[in-house]
């Protein structure tokens, strides 16, 4: 279980199941009174925010993540109202009751700072059922426990499963919406739609897996930029793939001829260029990639041309991103108000120069513009989407570049691109390895001081 979830909370009143993606994402339910005052979205009102095309359309009706076709897992356990003195090893002890455990994890509620949650995965059914039977509305050190169900996609976690992040979802696409998008391409396994479970709709954004990766580069090629029920779909590798068969895609994510992967350019003299939107392809051979010239204040970067046919290709190789976990992006989308596009990068060597940094940025999505500060060793990258963004702050994080670890985190949206917290002084918000928050010396001071006053 990851911690894709740490501002879902459970609305057990309703005893609704709550929702886990197999085999490791997790959310919590949705309430099943959207007038209830606990279905009010706090800061996990997330992507749908970022553009309200169908929220005021009355012809649109919003999907809801209860008829979302879920199924409820029989051996992953929602405990909610911890004690947050408890922490994994004790809330082990405990539900060790119904028998061995497999994985448990507690998160941080951030609508409730009072409580934690937690999830507890059992090898077994019938001692989740057990302890969910001995354990519910009984008191665990401080606290009153609420424990139900979880529910679960259908995904598989299979390491031969292939996965797409597909993206800018219209608000009433659901889970079955997006299985049919997809599901005459061969070897489809599912799709499912993320939900956010405090208001129960849709955070615009879903995954679909399939058993071959040919099959799913198809798909990608095929559904990116189709519009599905009003808006264009944006597609990204999402989980892992073999990086062994690169080669045989070669030509479709060359930043040469063809332009289709990870960026928007226009080139007036080439026939061959298909617009293709965002391709947020982690996986992009860049080696031939021709070097962006920089941009113009104002102007989006995908606006510039392409360097002439007599410019010199970048003879630098430039590393492949990792890959993201789509988790890891999800944590990291809810972290930033939705409004937030621009993603921060530090720790970049002094003489790297743009052309070495925007072919490495162009993977993540359509980049707006960009400021780059050689002397500081930090840019800032305005994308056109909250959730390209994030996907950069993730894949980048702790990336080697020309003998450095680049840093990132998520940039003040404001229009001179200043960190997030440069109006207390502070920096960026900084990922650290394990794609974690963390505050700067700086910061920390800072906190200190305000604590004092």
């Amino acid at each position: 279980m990851s911690e894709n979830n740490e501002e879902q909370h459970q609305q057990q009143q309703q005893q609704q199941p709550v929702a886990v993606e197999t085999p490791s994402a997790v959310e919590a339910p949705a309430s099943a009174d959207p007038s209830s005052e606990q279905s009010v979205a706090v800061e996990g009102n997330s992507e749908q925010a970022e553009d309200n095309q169908g929220e005021n359309d009355p012809s649109v009706v919003p999907a809801n993540a209860i008829t979302g076709g879920r199924e409820t897992s029989d051996r992953v356990l929602y405990v909610g109202n911890l004690d947050k003195a408890i922490t994994e090893d004790i809330l082990k002890q405990y539900f060790q009751v119904g028998g061995p455990i497999a994985n448990i994890k507690i998160m941080i509620d951030k609508n409730n700072k009072n409580v934690n949650y937690a999830f507890v995965e059992y090898h077994q059914s019938h001692d989740a059922n057990i302890a969910l039977q001995t354990l519910n509305g009984k008191q665990i050190e401080n606290n009153i426990v609420k424990i139900n169900w979880a529910f679960q996609s259908q995904q598989s976690s299979s390491d031969d499963t292939f996965n797409l992040f597909v993206g800018d979802l219209n608000v009433n696409v659901d889970d079955e919406t997006l299985r049919n998008a997809f599901k005459d391409f061969p070897s489809y396994l599912s799709g499912h739609v993320m939900w956010d479970m405090q208001t129960g709709s849709s955070r615009g954004y879903g995954f679909v897996s399939f058993t071959s990766q040919d099959d799913a580069q198809n798909a990608m090629d095929s559904m990116q930029g189709q519009d599905l029920n009003g808006r264009p779909l944006r597609i990204n590798w999402a989980a892992k793939r073999d990086n062994n068969n690169n080669n045989n895609y070669q030509q479709r994510r060359n930043y040469g001829n063809n332009n289709r992967g990870g960026f928007r350019q226009y080139n007036s003299n080439n026939n061959n260029n298909m617009n293709m939107g965002m391709n947020m392809n982690m996986n992009m051979n860049m080696n031939n990639s021709r070097g962006m010239p920089p941009s113009s204040m104002g102007m989006p970067i995908g606006a510039m041309p392409l360097p002439s046919q007599g410019q010199p290709q970048q003879s630098q190789t430039i590393g492949l991103p990792p890959q993201v976990n789509p988790q890891a992006v999800d944590h990291i989308i809810r972290s930033a108000p939705p409004r937030v596009t621009t993603a921060y990068i530090g720790n970049i060597p002094h003489f790297a120069t743009e052309a070495d940094l925007i072919p490495l940025f162009q993977n993540f999505g359509f980049i707006l513009d960009f400021k780059h500060y050689p002397e500081k060793g930090c840019c800032f990258i305005k994308y056109d989407t909250h959730e390209q963004a994030a996907v950069c702050i993730v894949a980048l994080a702790n990336f080697p570049f020309q003998g450095r670890n680049l840093r990132t985190g998520w940039g003040k949206e404001r229009s001179n691109f200043m960190p997030q917290q440069q109006q207390q002084g502070g920096q960026p918000l900084i990922m650290n390895d394990q794609q974690q928050p963390v505050m700067s010396e700086q910061q920390q001071q800072q906190q200190q001081q305000q604590q004092q006053q």
